[in-house]
């Protein structure tokens, strides 16, 4: 994924003292701009606006609508033109648009009518045109598709790169243009604005806007103190937990398959996704990478996996047996056991356990989703569902259904149904849909767009029995981050409520807006006795951390809490992952390490050739331990430790030198 920078001095100085004075701010205060068009009026953000009367955001909902009149290489003020500064040199921009009634429209970098560059549909054709420098040009592409056609610029300070995709997945270059004809080839000294527009007659709907700066690939945890994402090198979403052991293991769906498969500049759509993420933590900040359940090799009669749901239960040979529920696509939910909480797995099944062909489903068409839970009693219940939801009792080998299938009346329901147990009571979770609230009955709050519900009931078999409560979280988007779907779990680990989700706040550090996910943790206020789960936040800063990590216990090289060009690769033994260079050097970053007594040796296993600097604070720190690798297989290296750890929590900083170095724990002594 190539994102480490080509010299230790450039990683120092990008990590630095762990305190880099830059904004790191824990929480968004800033509200996202309305990029997918949902309200009335353009944003601030959209300081060029041409003839106002040309566009229209209510016409129809969710777009802007623009109609056509002269081109823009015409007067500007009388032109379907609206655009937003190009705020910084190097940028990404990119829309969604279809044309009617055959109109002229698309993206355009403006600075003048005799200063611009365009890709634009044309008569059915995608046509990639400027007008700067005195140059004209206009090349036709091919033909266009005949509903939407995606579009994006990328902007460095010496050009303009057009995109085009017309499946919404693929891009193709277009062809771009010095960026010295555009912002150089006005007559006055104009600005550049990124913009949408339509010429001649018809009109073009936009579906969305999305404008961001394109920043050093560099994980966002190396510059602050914030916990979120849980993991900063892997695109992860639809968040479930067990606790075992002491340990908190959290899975989720493998964002990071699908965007390995369409690149950058692809979109999630999903349809790659046939593992699930593994990881686990003992104090809230650091988190154990323990790799990905393989689910299409172990289940190949899948079509995906997604969002899946957990629980385990002691069974008569004395073992803790672990149930994974999963999304087999939006076709239905597969099931697979292990007995470890981070496997090996196995499909029990030969077919998903749940499908749309299941008798029984009444109004649910999506059986997906699933969210389980195992009662006081031992028995297994499970929830699935998109648009109407269903409540099932699981069979006592939990791969199979014992009941009939019971409608739980969820207002607005959309998907991300989840399951708890609370004070005797079922507690069912799910993510209401997008669309107006103007039908609203329930007597309750009318929930945020997109947000997260609940309900409770005593006899989960009965429909009626199921009372609609109000809403916990809100969607990303309203607390200052990219709007998206949602998907949650309430967990309660030590004594203390946590909700787990996602947000898309990774993204700029890989450098896409795809719609790539990555899972995220907050505490949350669960009055326990009433029922009441409160509003909760989304930060990026996270949880406090429970608990010091212990540098006297083995500890798996995969623990983190940031990462710097740093690859995982699996070990001989399930959940153990081998750290690697992607390059030539790496960092690995853990926080809150107590020495409560002095260390004298330093123990590392790890193999290939190279060297493992362990350093205090950052990458740069105080040098506690150089080892030096030369081993053909994994080998246990122990060297003194010959600077001062202290008494004081303070982070640990792993500096990774050298190719083909395999580097698996380490613990002092």
């Amino acid at each position: 994924m190539n994102r480490i920078v080509s010299s230790l001095t450039a990683l120092c100085v990008i990590a630095g003292s762990m305190t880099v004075n830059i904004d790191a701010s824990s929480k968004n205060t800033k509200k996202s701009p309305d990029w997918d068009f949902n309200n009335p009026q353009l944003g601030t953000e959209w300081s060029f606006k041409g003839n106002t009367a040309a566009y229209s955001l209510t016409e129809r909902g969710g777009f802007l609508r623009m109609k056509g009149g002269s081109t823009i290489s015409e007067r500007k003020d009388a032109t379907a033109l609206v655009g937003r500064l190009q705020e910084h040199t190097d940028f990404q921009a990119s829309t969604r648009f279809e044309v009617t009634d055959g109109a002229t429209a698309g993206i355009t970098a403006y600075a003048a009518p005799d200063a611009h560059c365009d890709l634009c549909v044309d008569g059915g054709q995608i046509h990639f045109r400027y007008n700067a420098g005195g140059k004209l040009h206009d090349k036709v592409l091919g033909a266009a598709p005949e509903d939407f056609v995606e579009v994006k610029i990328k902007g460095t300070p010496e050009s303009y790169a057009f995109f085009y995709s017309t499946d919404g997945s693929n891009f193709k270059e277009a062809g771009h243009v010095d960026a010295s004809l555009v912002n150089g080839g006005a007559k006055s000294d104009s600005p550049v604005y990124i913009g949408l527009f339509a010429e001649n007659k018809g009109y073009a709907d936009f579906d969305c806007f999305k404008y961001r700066e394109v920043i050093p690939e560099i994980s966002p945890k190396l510059i602050s103190r914030n916990g979120n994402p849980l993991l900063d090198f892997l695109f992860t979403a639809d968040p479930t937990a067990v606790e075992h052991e002491g340990r908190l293991y959290v899975y989720g769906t493998n964002d990071h398959q699908q965007y390995e498969g369409v690149g950058r500049d692809g979109k999630n759509t999903y349809e790659k996704i046939k593992t699930l993420v593994m990881m686990s933590t003992d104090d809230m900040v650091n988190w154990t990478y323990h790799g990905l359940i393989n689910v299409g090799e172990i289940a190949p009669w899948i079509m995906a996996s997604w969002a899946p749901s957990i629980v385990k239960r002691q069974e008569s040979d004395g073992k803790t047996h672990f149930y994974l529920y999963f999304s087999n696509s939006g076709f239905g939910t597969g099931v697979l056991t292990a007995t470890s909480p981070v496997g090996p797995w196995t499909s029990p099944l030969d077919k998903s356990l749940v499908d749309a062909n299941t008798p029984g489903l009444g109004k649910c068409k999506v059986p997906f989703d699933p969210g389980a839970v195992i009662d006081p009693d031992g028995t297994g219940w499970l929830s699935i569902g998109a648009g109407n939801s269903i409540i099932m009792r699981l069979g006592a080998d939990m791969t199979s259904v014992d009941s009939e299938m019971k409608e739980i009346k969820a207002p607005h329901h959309f998907e991300a149904n989840e399951l708890n147990y609370i004070n005797g009571t079922y507690v069912y979770t799910y993510n209401t849909d997008w669309k107006d609230r103007g039908d609203w009955t329930a007597s309750a709050e009318i929930p945020t767009i997109c947000s997260m519900s609940y309900m409770t009931s005593k006899t989960p078999l009965d429909p009626d029995s199921w009372k609609y409560h109000h809403h916990y979280l809100m969607n990303p988007g309203d607390y200052g981050f990219d709007y998206s779907n949602n998907h949650t779990h309430l967990h309660k680990y030590m004594d203390r409520w946590y909700v787990f989700y996602h947000t898309m706040s990774l993204q700029n550090s890989f450098n896409t807006d795809g719609g790539f996910r990555s899972i995220c943790v907050d505490e949350i206020k669960v009055d326990e006795n009433n029922l009441d789960i409160a509003m909760a936040d989304q930060t990026l800063e996270g949880p406090a951390q429970i608990k010091p990590l212990d540098p006297f216990a083995l500890q798996q090289a995969s623990t983190t809490v940031a990462t710097k060009g740093v690859k995982f690769v699996p070990a001989s033994e399930p959940g153990v992952m081998t750290a690697m260079p992607a390059d030539k050097e790496a960092l690995i970053v853990v926080r809150g390490v107590s020495f409560d007594k002095k260390p004298d040796m330093c123990h590392v296993t790890a193999s290939g050739k190279g060297t493992i600097e362990v350093r205090k604070g950052s990458a740069d720190g105080d040098l506690l331990a150089t080892v030096n690798v030369d081993a053909a297989g994994a080998k246990l290296h122990k060297v003194k430790v010959t600077g001062t750890a202290g008494t004081v929590p303070c982070d640990l900083c792993f500096v990774l030198k050298g190719e083909g170095m395999g580097f698996d724990r380490w613990q002092f002594k």
